[in-house]
């Protein structure tokens, strides 16, 4: 039987508890470290050198996808499955584009996640239908670009057309093509509308 250390990333102890305890009554299941930021996420997944990372996508200061970005520069074949809360389109056409091998929700069945970590120690990947569903979604939406990302984030801080445009640093009738571009590729309404929009896929966080 061969043995598949895992490694648990989250900001939460409860949750590293929780992990290590749920992992331990599998026998093939070796709990090989934990850590509880997404800095300093690389250097100890080097240390530890599992088979198997779960990585948490929300954490405060360096979230688990920059962490993921750094995991994988530092050996691209790292074999990493995000652990979330919920998943929204931009989590995971993030994850899964830069290369994350598995997606699943902590309040996952034990079992559901160790098939998982059983999935990829063995190659292969796993992502949930739920999930490919909202990677497929992301793949073909128009993508805003970082000065309309921007926009969208002044403007969920409830900032008018003109605080949006000295912001930005370009005219009132500039800020308002970006704010026209927004609503046109995320489809909203209006104002309200792009920001619950942006919440919903992720793009925002509240």
């Amino acid at each position: 039987m061969k043995v598949i250390r895992v490694a648990v990333i989250d900001d939460h102890a409860v949750v590293r508890m929780g992990l290590k305890y749920a992992l331990s009554v599998f026998k093939d299941i070796q709990f090989a470290g934990e850590h509880p930021d997404g800095e300093g996420a690389a250097a100890f997944v080097e240390k530890t050198g599992p088979d198997v990372v779960l990585l948490d996508i929300r954490m405060p200061g360096k979230d688990g996808v920059a962490a993921l970005r750094e995991i994988l520069a530092a050996r691209p074949d790292r074999k990493v499955i995000m652990l979330t809360t919920a998943g929204t389109e931009e989590d995971v056409y993030q994850s899964l584009t830069i290369g994350a091998k598995g997606y699943v929700m902590k309040d996952s069945a034990p079992g559901n996640i160790v098939d998982a970590i059983r999935a990829v120690a063995e190659g292969r990947t796993y992502v949930p239908e739920e999930i490919r569903k909202l990677y497929e979604a992301r793949s073909h939406a128009p993508e805003l670009t970082p000065r309309e990302l921007e926009t969208l984030q002044l403007l969920a801080q409830g900032l008018s057309n003109r605080e949006i445009a000295a912001r930005l640093g370009v005219s009132e009738n500039g800020a308002k093509v970006h704010l026209k571009h927004v609503n046109e590729k995320l489809d909203a309404k209006d104002r309200v509308d792009a920001v619950a929009i942006g919440l919903r896929k992720g793009l925002l966080h509240s």
